[in-house]
Parts: structure tokens; C-alpha cells; sequence
């Protein structure tokens, strides 16, 4: 009893004693490396949007200034019908020379506007419209951009106007190109490689944000965005916020030859979550290493002990590599190192066993939550992404078809804003558990992300689709929710054919999802918007 007590004692202080200290070490280390390692990749995401950004816009800028020094255009209003013509064909050849033009056109003092293949709204005047009124208070500069909503069809673009002035250098009206700011914001929206979580977008010096994938976000500040300060006086930096229950990364750069800044953020936990899992792994490997640092402390208590320690480790080893041919026909002495001996050899296979049992445990658990929406309870994006994979294999393969519904929340902020997170989380579920008793048991669904869901339907064609889609939306409608509000939904359809990409379907469903809003939410749109 004696000499088993000064092994447990001596294992056990030693075991735990390393353990803990490196442990702390290990820890440490894995954290501060994996968020130095983190930056260093979202800088590198955001350097590439940097340049890219750069190079979509410099080519407008460059567009304005040779559009603003044209003598016809500075002058259009006292000139004729022919050279007039001359100015819209100009238009028209650099619209389609670059197709990430939107429209180019120009307004003057006297309010009139020259533009191809548009008609002004009754009581047009050039004066009064914001990319009007940016170029004059940025004049003689182009101006650093502008987000706005067109007057007719309410899409946002992004204006990059300068004044035109006439040959006594005086102000006659303004030059614009407005781009898309979808186009560009579902560009900077795309996940990187190493990160699902990240998106970039643009903002102005004074943190203005210019280009955003959530049309909510512009023309307001980042700092009314994140509840807090941002200043933006270096050519690039970090910082970090917490947004929605979210904390985030954030690297800025600026873009010299336009002024812009862009910011691209990843999700801090989608960070953290692979190093806890270091962490883990690398505490489990010093834990077996401290306890084998242990046995050898414990052999040289005593020389007389010597060799059955040895071969007490050569059998414990043997366990742990799974060598069952192992057998040295050595017995132990019939004294308190024989019964610690059996002891070990039981413990070991024991421990090693229940470890087995309990890393199976965790990485079941750990890929139920890889693939799992832990709020909704549905698949995630990642597993509603893989599956889409398999279904598209299978219709290609098979001829099959299949269709998805992308659904969106109507209204779901004023929910959050009205009744706090809490409630919009109950009614992300809520909806979940409705589309899942709902749906038939061949189809999928998934949270595609925030208050948007996505429905597989295999084997089934727009029609049918289009059913259980509406009967979605009026099963949502007439459900009674705990917040005591009326909740509808609104969704878009596409149907697989040869020619279309998973990304072509999703695109088309979002498209979709997006005129079944702009129609007035709580409908089903399945019609395909053409080029």
C-alpha cells in the first residue's frame, strides 16, 4: 500500500501540474496565433476587394473626367437636335462598351436631363436630385459618390458625378454614371475560401457607407451602424464591434486614386470555434503525455522496482497501440507493484477505451452542430449548400428536376425593433417548425441566413413548387404567433434545367424573392427577370 499511495500521489501532482501550466501556455498561444493568423487572411480578403473596387470605379472616374471636358456635352442646352443626338449616341456607345454601367447622363441648371432609353417622371428637375446636388458640393472635384434611389424604378445606385461648366467657367449643369449597387455589393458579398462569415463593403472617409449588400445600411455611418466611434485616418487598420449579439473583425483599407475606404468583416466566433478545438486537441495530447511523464517520475521512486516498471510500460503501450499479440510472459512480484501493475493495465484499457467512446461522442456532436442552425434547428447554410450539390448531381445525371423556394420574413426587423431579439428569435422558430410540418418529407429546408430560409424540392416542377410555396405563405399567415402579430412571408422560385448553375438557381430564386417584396410582400414570384 505504501509504494501504490507514492505513485498516485507523485502521478497525480505532476499529471495535474503540467497539465494545467501548459494548458494555460497552449491555450494562450493557440488563441493569440489564431486571431494574428485571422487578421492576416481578412487582410489579404480585403486587399483583394481593395484592388478590385479600384478597378471597377477608376474606370468610372476616369468615364466622368473625359465625359465633364466635352465641349458639347458643357454646353448641350444651347445646342441642336443633331448634336444633341451626337451626346446620347456618345452615351449610349460608352454604356455598352462598359456593362457595369448603369446610365450616363447629364442634367443642367435649367433642369433638363439628356439620357438614353429613359423618360423622366412628369415634373422632372435635374437641380433638385441628390447626384445633382453632390457634384455641386464637391465641384470642381468629382464627387466621392453617392448612394440613391432611382426616382422611378426605386433601385439603389451609386452616382459618380462632376459639374460641366461653360466657356466662362461657370457652372451649367452636371455629368453622372450610376452603377448598380447590388451588382457590386453581391461581388463584395461572396464568402471567401477560409471564412463563410465574411463580406466587404465601401464607405466614404467620414465612414458614410456607399456600397452595402443590405440596402438598410446605406447612406447611414458605421458608427450608427455598430453603436460606436470608427475614425478611419490610416491607410488601413483593425478594429472590432459587436453587431446583433455578433462580435466581429473587422480590416479597413483605403483606396487612394478614389478615396474610398473598404472594410471586410468575418464573424468572430467562426475564429474562435477551430481554435477551441485546437485548444481541446492539444490539452488531450498533453494530458497523455503529462500522465506518461508521470510512470517515468514514478519508476525512479525506487531502483529495486525498476523492471516490472519497465515492463509495466511496455504493456500499457502495448494497449495503447493496439498491439494484442503483445505478451512477454513476465509476472508480476506478488507485492504492492504487481497489484498497481494490474491496476494500470485495467486503468489504461478502461481509460483508453472510455476516451474512444467519449471523442466518438464529440465529433458526432461536433458535426451535428457543423451542419445544424442551433436558433431554427434546421440544416444550415453549409448542409442545405451540400445537399443542393447532390441534387444538382442527380438531376444532371438523371434528367430529374427539382425547384427551390428562397423565402424571406416580411418585415422582420420591425418585429426585432417592436418586441426585442428574443421575440424574433421565437419567431424564427416558430416559422421553422410551421415550414417543417408543412413541407413534405422528401423536401428540405434550411436557414439560408438572418430571416431568409431555402426549400429543396426534388422532383418537382415549377407548378407544384408554386403550390406548396403559397401554401407555405397562408399556412404562415393564418398561424397565431406568440408575439400576437400577424406574420406573412414572401418567396421566390426557380426550376433546375441543363443550363443553370446551383449559383444560377439561387441567384434567380433571390431575384425572385426580391420582386415578390418590391410587389408588396406576403406573394409568390416565379418569374425568371431576362437580361
Amino acid at each position: 500500500m505504501t509504494i501504490r499511495k507514492e505513485l498516485f500521489k507523485s502521478s497525480i501532482i505532476l499529471s495535474c501540474s503540467i497539465l494545467i501550466i501548459f494548458s494555460i501556455l497552449s491555450s494562450s498561444f493557440l488563441y493569440y496565433a489564431g486571431i494574428s493568423n485571422a487578421y492576416v487572411v481578412i487582410r489579404q480578403r480585403n486587399q483583394a476587394v481593395n484592388y478590385f473596387i479600384a478597378g471597377y470605379f477608376t474606370k468610372i472616374h476616369n468615364a466622368v473626367q473625359f465625359l465633364a471636358s466635352n465641349r458639347k456635352i458643357q454646353n448641350a442646352p444651347s445646342l441642336g437636335a443633331n448634336d444633341l443626338q451626337d451626346i446620347l449616341n456618345l452615351y449610349k456607345s460608352l454604356e455598352i462598351a462598359d456593362p457595369d454601367i448603369n446610365y450616363i447622363y447629364s442634367g443642367y441648371k435649367n433642369g433638363s436631363l439628356l439620357i438614353n432609353n429613359y423618360t423622366p417622371p412628369e415634373g422632372y428637375n435635374s437641380v433638385v436630385r441628390p447626384w445633382y446636388q453632390e457634384a455641386i458640393k464637391s465641384a470642381p472635384d468629382i464627387s466621392g459618390g453617392l448612394p440613391y434611389k432611382e426616382i422611378k424604378t426605386k433601385e439603389w445606385l451609386v452616382s459618380i458625378s462632376k459639374v460641366l461648366v461653360d466657356v466662362e467657367n461657370k457652372i451649367n449643369g452636371v455629368i453622372s454614371i450610376d452603377c448598380s449597387i447590388d451588382t457590386v455589393a453581391n461581388l463584395l458579398k461572396k464568402r471567401g475560401e477560409n471564412y463563410k462569415s465574411s463580406y466587404s463593403f465601401a464607405v466614404k472617409p467620414d465612414g458614410k457607407i456607399l456600397i452595402h449588400h443590405e440596402n438598410s445600411a446605406l447612406t447611414k455611418t458605421v458608427s450608427d451602424i455598430i453603436n460606436s466611434s470608427v475614425r478611419f485616418d490610416k491607410k488601413n487598420g483593425e478594429f472590432s464591434y459587436k453587431l446583433k449579439d455578433t462580435y466581429k473583425l473587422a480590416c479597413y483599407s483605403r483606396i487612394d486614386n478614389i478615396g474610398w475606404i473598404i472594410i471586410t468583416v468575418v464573424d468572430k466566433s467562426e475564429i474562435i470555434k477551430p481554435i477551441i478545438l485546437q485548444t481541446f486537441v492539444s490539452i488531450l495530447i498533453i494530458g497523455v503525455v503529462a500522465v506518461l511523464l508521470a510512470w517515468v517520475l514514478s519508476a525512479s521512486l525506487s531502483k529495486r522496482f525498476i523492471v516490472p516498471l519497465i515492463e509495466l510500460k511496455k504493456s500499457v503501450n502495448a494497449i495503447v497501440t493496439g498491439n494484442c499479440d503483445h505478451d512477454s510472459g513476465y509476472e508480476y512480484p506478488n507485492n504492492e507493484i504487481g497489484t498497481i501493475a494490474t491496476d494500470i493495465e485495467q486503468f489504461t484499457e478502461n481509460e483508453l477505451y472510455n476516451r474512444n467512446i467519449e471523442l466518438q461522442t464529440i465529433n458526432e456532436k461536433l458535426e451535428l452542430l457543423s451542419i445544424t442552425d442551433q436558433l431554427t434547428k434546421l440544416p444550415n447554410r453549409h448542409k442545405i449548400n451540400n445537399e443542393l450539390e447532390k441534387e444538382w448531381e442527380r438531376a444532371i445525371r438523371y434528367k430529374n428536376s427539382f425547384s427551390l423556394i428562397m423565402i424571406d420574413i416580411d418585415w422582420f426587423k420591425k418585429i426585432n425593433d417592436t418586441y426585442g431579439h428574443q421575440a424574433g428569435d421565437s419567431v424564427l422558430y416558430e416559422i421553422s417548425q410551421l415550414m417543417k410540418n408543412t413541407l413534405r418529407s422528401t423536401d428540405i429546408v434550411g436557414r439560408w441566413g438572418g430571416e431568409e430560409f431555402l426549400v429543396m424540392c426534388p422532383e418537382t416542377d415549377l407548378s407544384g413548387t408554386k403550390a406548396l410555396a403559397v401554401k407555405l405563405c397562408s399556412t404562415i399567415e393564418n398561424y397565431q404567433f406568440t408575439v400576437g402579430e400577424t406574420i406573412t412571408i414572401s418567396a421566390g422560385l426557380c426550376e433546375f434545367d441543363d443550363n443553370k448553375s446551383i449559383e444560377d438557381m439561387i441567384k434567380e430564386a433571390d431575384n425572385n424573392l426580391y420582386e415578390a417584396k418590391r410587389q408588396g410582400r406576403n406573394t409568390v414570384v416565379h418569374l425568371t427577370k431576362g437580361p
